[in-house]
């Protein structure tokens, strides 16, 4: 059974390749993922809103400025910047079990432009 730490690092390595629907099967099949006030329940929902992160941010570079992880438990704190839009401060709880990731809240704000 993959630890959180892995998890989160193959979910890292799926974001980085533009992938939402490899980004997807991170999650369990009664997974809940809530970003900036919208639910998003199961794979394919939760695949959809990756896509569309990623179309809203093509290409991105992103950086992990704080990552820890207790347990069951993951905090991260990010960023990224991208041809025409960026992410100043992001940020990701997690909580994983039986190696997917069950439940995730994020907060963010995508810039368009300079």
């Amino acid at each position: 059974m993959p630890t959180t730490a892995q998890v989160l690092d193959s979910h890292e390595a799926a974001l980085l390749a533009q992938d939402a629907a490899k980004v997807s099967l991170h999650y369990a099949a009664d997974a809940v993922l809530i970003v900036n006030g919208q639910t998003f329940c199961g794979p394919d929902e939760i695949a959809a809103m990756y896509a569309a992160l990623i179309r809203d941010l093509p290409d991105a570079a992103w950086r992990t400025d704080v990552a820890m992880i207790h347990d069951d438990l993951a905090y991260v704190e990010w960023a990224c910047d991208a041809a025409t839009s960026r992410v100043e401060f992001g940020t990701d709880t997690f909580l994983v079990a039986d190696g997917r990731i069950i439940r995730q809240t994020a907060s963010f704000r995508i810039i368009v432009g300079g």
